[in-house]
């Protein structure tokens, strides 16, 4: 009997059989290096012996804390040949809650860069379950060896010593990622093999990553897609940490110097090098295809990034989430046309993949134990958005109550609740109101954050407009561009807000200097703190 081979690993092996000379992986910023697919697979063989001499084994959950480059990438793909599984934690998440997460996934090894291991020690990141630790870079005063070491030791280890372990099937465990937790803590997210290969092949009928061309990615799972997907993953020079501290003079000699053709990149980040171009008159000539993920796309937004494109290129907003992705895409100019025809609807995220089902169901807080055809709502009527698709992945690690709220059984099949409101249209094209638990609300009927944002972004002097509950009031909050009155911002939004059902009652307006947003996707309202200044201001107003 032949043991199955998990695709993931099986196109990345094929890559580098048929292109061994083609460019997998180019870093660039300050320190540009170029990797092809025939060293990134030698360097995957040897990562690979020297892991399983270390004594990772199949199944060990492995904690793996490396920035962003090459080394993060051999690293990713030796450790899912060996069948080991990679433990990913975002960047951005506060100290205490990577503890949290960690403590949650019980990991056996724990391979990270001199930082990571400094604060595994101060902070006791799996301290406890680690009896495996692996340094990447150079080793202070913590045991365990460096990779370099374990490399140089399996490059002269006898033949006869070196384990041949059988590569994972599709049903094998793959990897945890934990979640930002925009609303919650994080969650550690378990995906099998054929999870991966599912996002894989919904990734590529999107058309944007095409074998033989450059793809530049400031998100890691996009970088990896590219790479097996057969083109050249451009790493820029983006501190994980905080993605918006970026150069984008930098950013921009990139996408140009290596003929980028496609991008994946938050709308933040994008707005950001969109502003840079435009004061400079500068045309991504290369780009083709900017695809938008993270957060739904601003118009504002959408419409500096194409002044920089050239006039045949597309801007692609891909909607998901880390339990499924992708869900839906729909390009730029289209879910321009849909907000203009249907204002304070929210934003269009287009028709679902193939291979991917979408429904409505009405809104309700509590857990859904199974499916009923009696929950989806009608087309036009907002509801909460569950979505069907083989990349669904399992259920929270160790989180009854979160797996609770976000599965719903339904025969040999699961619904997962994205926790975003919504509606479908006519045409099946699912539309983005807001997120469930962020729904204000306001003279007794709830307000969705995105159908009161979308109808005020674009005002003159508004950089970025804000729903939130501040107690019992709906509060806008704005961030101002720079050099405008804030009185006259003011008389904007007021002014704008008056003439639409939905934003009309609104009366409080507050202005905060840089909204607080999530450090992994860079672009979410961190809508809970930004409603507990709101409240604050308005008590100290009125005393």
């Amino acid at each position: 009997m032949v043991t199955p081979v998990s695709e993931l690993v099986a196109r990345a092996e094929r890559w580098a059989a048929e292109r061994p000379g083609a460019v997998a992986c180019q870093v660039g910023g300050r320190a540009p290096r170029a990797v092809s697919y025939g060293e990134t697979a030698r360097s995957v063989a040897e990562t690979t012996a020297a892991l399983s001499l270390a004594g990772v084994r199949p199944g060990m959950r492995t904690v793996l804390l490396v920035f962003p480059g090459v080394e993060l990438g051999v690293l990713a793909l030796s450790l899912l040949r060996l069948g080991a599984v990679p433990v990913m934690v975002d960047p951005g998440l506060p100290y205490a809650a990577v503890r949290r997460c960690l403590d949650r996934a019980a990991p056996e090894a724990f391979i990270g860069v001199p930082l990571a291991q400094a604060a595994r020690l101060a902070l006791g990141w799996a301290r406890r379950t680690s009896r495996i630790v692996i340094t990447v870079g150079p080793r202070r005063f913590w045991p365990g060896p460096t990779l370099d070491a374990l490399r140089a030791a399996a490059r002269a280890a006898p033949p006869q010593v070196r384990r041949e372990v059988p590569p994972p099937g599709p049903d094998d465990l793959a990897l945890i990622a934990y979640t930002s937790g925009s609303t919650g803590p994080p969650k550690g997210v378990p995906l099998r093999h054929r999870h991966l290969t599912a996002q894989l092949d919904l990734l590529g009928g999107l058309d944007v990553i095409r074998a033989g061309t450059a793809v530049l990615s400031a998100f890691v799972p996009f970088a990896l897609g590219a790479a097996a997907l057969g083109a050249t993953a451009v790493l820029p020079d983006l501190d994980p940490r905080h993605p918006l501290r970026f150069d984008p003079a930098a950013l921009a000699a990139d996408i140009g110097r290596y003929g980028v053709s496609a991008m994946f990149a938050a709308p933040a980040l994008l707005d950001r090098l969109a502003r840079y171009c435009a004061g400079r008159g500068l045309v991504l000539g290369s780009l083709e295809t900017v695809a938008v993920a993270g957060a739904p796309l601003p118009l504002p937004t959408l419409e500096r990034v194409l002044a920089c494109l050239p006039g045949d290129a597309r801007v692609l907003s891909v909607y998901g989430s880390t339990e499924c992705l992708p869900v839906a895409a729909i390009e730029g100019r289209e879910l321009a046309a849909a907000r203009a025809a249907c204002p304070g609807m929210g934003t269009c995220l287009g028709l679902p993949l193939p291979g991917v089902e979408a429904r409505v169901i009405g809104v309700t807080d509590g857990p859904i134990g199974r499916w009923d055809e009696g929950l989806p709502v009608p087309p036009g009527v907002v509801g909460e958005i569950v979505v069907s698709s083989p990349a669904v992945s399992d259920p929270y690690l160790d989180d009854p109550r979160a797996t609770a709220l976000a599965r719903i059984s339904d025969g040999d099949r699961v619904w997962h609740r994205m926790g975003d409101l919504g509606h479908l249209d006519e045409r099946g094209r699912l539309w983005f109101a807001g997120r469930k638990s962020e729904r204000v609300r306001a003279s007794g009927r709830d307000l969705c954050t995105d159908h009161v944002e979308t109808l005020l972004a674009g005002v003159p002097g508004a950089r970025r407009v804000a729903l939130v509950g501040a107690g019992p009031r709906p509060v806008l909050v704005v961030e101002p561009e720079p050099g405008f009155r804030r009185d006259r911002v003011r008389a904007a939004i007021l002014a704008e807000a008056g003439r639409h059902p939905r934003t009309e009652s609104l009366r409080d307006v507050l202005f905060h200097p840089r909204l607080p947003v999530d450090a992994r996707h860079n672009s979410k309202i961190r809508r809970d703190l930004l409603a507990a200044w709101a409240a604050r201001r308005l008590r100290g107003a009125h005393r």
